[in-house]
């Protein structure tokens, strides 16, 4: 996977993100908090799972 393939994954978990946000939230405030903290923990998801991918494909190779 190139960094030009890469580029694709934030608007993914940008549109992720807000669906997941504004489910079940009333109030301004509160939907913008909670598509944040969805984006963040995406985020963290995927940088966590690429790098033990990484690991794990250094370590076997």
């Amino acid at each position: 996977m190139t960094w030009l393939e890469l580029l694709w994954l934030p608007p993914v978990m940008i549109a992720i993100a807000i669906v997941l946000g504004t489910a079940g939230r009333t109030g301004f405030k509160a939907i913008v908090r909670s598509i944040y903290n969805t984006f963040v923990v995406l985020t963290l998801g995927v940088v966590i799972v690429g790098v033990v991918i990484h690991v794990v494909a250094r370590v076997f190779a």
